[in-house]
């Protein structure tokens, strides 16, 4: 089933890989802000601590609306994916999804290096840091701003005809995403279960036709990770 009627001309190609690649760098900014940020200020400024986590999250927010508004665009074809409920076939395969997620997490979790991977270094000193704004953060903003790209905007973007390819893709990309190259030192047990984990969610998202139901299981695998 294809979710959107999707031009094949080049131009339309070439449009959305600009679109994708503005809104992939944009998502990273309110983190990059506050890396920079967290640099300067230290445990004793609590003040400006909480100004800038809060400055963080409204600009987060802000953010997650227009891409909201950027995917209901791309999807103005098919209204009822982003108005209809949760319908309980959906919550079934949301179910199903968390415990495939849970069992790579699991299995994957004592193959992984424990030191010296950049992103996660980065986000534990900032969950030290900005401890309330970036469990807001990582629990529930993250997730809605990376399935509106990686799902909703990708699958619907690219490949829409090639449904394998185009989850495949997704998926791939969703984990190198979270990997950071430039280190030199790249857990690769890392990177394949982050591809897995985007997986598990292209997939959902592809099945259920509803952005909800990605959503809902990405903030539920995300919030798992951060108070466990």
């Amino acid at each position: 089933m294809t979710i959107i009627k999707t031009s094949n001309s080049g131009w339309a190609l070439i449009r959305h890989i600009i679109y994708f690649l503005l809104l992939l760098f944009a998502e990273q900014l309110p983190l990059t802000g506050l890396s920079l940020a967290s640099s300067i200020v230290s445990t004793q400024q609590m003040a400006l601590t909480y100004l800038l986590g809060g400055l963080f999250l409204i600009i987060a927010i802000l953010l997650t609306i227009i891409f909201w508004q950027v995917y209901k665009k791309a999807v103005a074809d098919n209204h009822f994916e982003f108005e209809q409920p949760l319908r309980r076939n959906s919550w079934y395969l949301i179910l199903i999804g968390f415990i495939v997620m849970l069992l790579i997490n699991v299995a994957s979790m004592p193959f992984m290096k424990t030191s010296g991977n950049t992103n996660v270094d980065s986000l534990t000193s900032l969950l030290r840091s900005f401890s309330f704004f970036m469990v807001v953060f990582v629990a529930f903003i993250g997730p809605i701003l990376e399935e509106v790209l990686f799902r909703g905007l990708f699958l619907n973007w690219f490949f829409p005809h090639q449904r394998t390819l185009s989850i495949i893709l997704s998926a791939v990309i969703f984990g190198t995403f979270h990997v950071d190259f430039t280190s030199g030192s790249v857990d690769p047990i890392y990177w394949l279960s982050k591809i897995l984990l985007g997986l598990v969610l292209a997939l959902i998202y592809n099945r259920t036709k509803n952005l909800k139901a990605s959503i809902t299981l990405h903030i539920l695998n995300n919030t798992l990770a951060t108070f466990v």
